[in-house]
């Protein structure tokens, strides 16, 4: 819901004088109280105090651990170590040799910006006559490229997919050229739930020099125990030779406090990411990411969650994502004019109907309290799951098939709405 529709006591103008703690207290709860019915949380899927999700505690460890250190930045001691046992963890969960390296950042906006900026500079130290270099990306890719490539001045070659949206292999390796210098492969891709044939695109990457980053921001820390529990996951990390870097989100699939993600390098190439200088009044300063200070409370959640949960905790809540996405596919399955759209090979199910409206289906799943996303290529339903309880997976299941009867039987129509993915507020 916009702000803008919110009723606050706040004017537009600066306050003269400040609010009492109960006021702002009382406030907070109000605006709080908006997403008080747990279907509306559903985006909330990784961390949730609304009851949406499995009740195993993380959501209490991981606010404890960011209110301990919310005024911590990432250089105070004690949050350096989180951040390189965070980077340790993930480095032996993608199989990472002994000269692999890694950073904290963020987000996965900024880890794919550094995987971008080390492939970039390696391909200049070996290559410095390529002009403009280019990025391979298929359709489906993430739009961060798009965003970054004013900054970097490379050129974006995006390649049509293969009938069940995943990279074409041999449309990607036609397109390389001269000036190719990237390439990327998701695991899975946002809109339609899809990994990409990460080995096969490694050996084309391999072939011809060419930096290949796997895309698991989504995926990064579900696929190996989803891959554990005994079901088909793709290979995607570093036992792949030719997978230069993969990202992967924290606080995703790795249920930390919102504002970490990971940028994790196969070896040294990307010795030039941190920022050194030394020649201003202060001092020495030293970055090893993008931006300056990042939120230390959100690096002690990630590292507090990570060891609260171990093993044990990520397959249980990988198993109840699982249990989740099957009762939706037996669904579909049996549900006359349903059908899924991608491959929902591991927490993202696309639905698309050829006999009914989706967006009329979708509206009813509003109407019944659920908050989810659309597609528009092709229209469909678009389900980021998470490990919701069992009460929350028949409901969701229950209203999804009632939705589907009920326009049907009345023949609802909505007209065709806009589908957004991200419309942060820019004036």
């Amino acid at each position: 819901m916009p702000a803008a529709q919110f009723e606050t006591t706040t004017g537009e103008s600066f306050p003269q004088r400040g609010m009492i703690r109960q006021e702002i207290e009382q406030e907070l709860e109000q605006l709080r109280t908006q997403d008080a019915d747990p279907r509306s949380t559903f985006p909330d899927r990784w961390l949730n105090d609304r009851g949406l999700l499995l009740d195993d505690g993380t959501f209490e460890v991981a606010k404890a651990a960011h209110l301990a250190f919310f005024t911590k930045g990432n250089n105070y001691p004690t949050v350096v170590k989180f951040e390189r046992d965070l980077i340790q963890m993930a480095l032996s969960l993608f199989h990472a040799g002994k000269d692999a390296t890694g950073a904290v950042t963020s987000g996965g906006s900024e880890s794919l910006f550094l995987a971008t900026a080390a492939a970039l500079t390696y391909a200049k130290e070996r290559r410095p006559h390529i002009a403009t270099p280019e990025i391979i990306i298929p359709q489906t890719g993430y739009p961060t490229f798009e965003k970054y490539e004013r900054y970097f001045g490379y050129s974006i070659r995006r390649v049509p997919v293969d009938a069940n949206f995943r990279a074409n292999v041999s449309a990607m390796s036609e397109a390389v050229s001269e000036n190719t210098v990237m390439m990327l492969a998701s695991l899975p891709s946002w809109s339609h739930g899809v990994c990409d044939p990460v080995r096969e695109l490694a050996e084309i990457a391999r072939k011809h020099g060419i930096w290949l980053h796997v895309d698991a921001c989504v995926g990064g820390f579900l696929a190996p125990f989803v891959r554990e529990l005994g079901r088909d996951v793709p290979d995607f990390d570093f036992r792949i030779p030719g997978v230069s870097s993969i990202s992967a989100d924290f606080h995703k699939y790795g249920y930390s406090g919102k504002g970490v993600s990971g940028i994790f390098y196969r070896n040294k190439m990307a010795r030039h990411q941190p920022f050194i200088f030394d020649t201003w009044a202060a001092g020495l300063y030293r970055s090893p990411v993008l931006i300056g200070t990042r939120n230390g409370g959100a690096i002690a959640s990630a590292w507090a969650v990570m060891r609260y949960l171990g093993r044990d905790g990520y397959l249980s809540r990988a198993a109840q994502i699982l249990k989740l996405r099957d009762a939706i596919l037996v669904l579909v399955e049996r549900c006359p004019g349903l059908k899924i759209v991608g491959g929902a090979e591991l927490n993202v199910v696309g639905i698309g109907s050829d006999y009914s409206d989706i967006y009329s289906i979708a509206s009813k799943l509003t109407d019944y309290g659920w908050k989810i996303n659309l597609l528009k290529e092709p229209e469909a339903i678009q389900l980021v799951l998470g490990p919701l309880r069992d009460e929350y997976i028949s409901l969701l299941v229950n209203d999804l098939e009632k939705a589907v009867e009920s326009v049907r039987r009345e023949g609802f129509i909505v007209p065709s709405p806009a589908v957004v993915y991200s419309d942060e507020y820019v004036d």
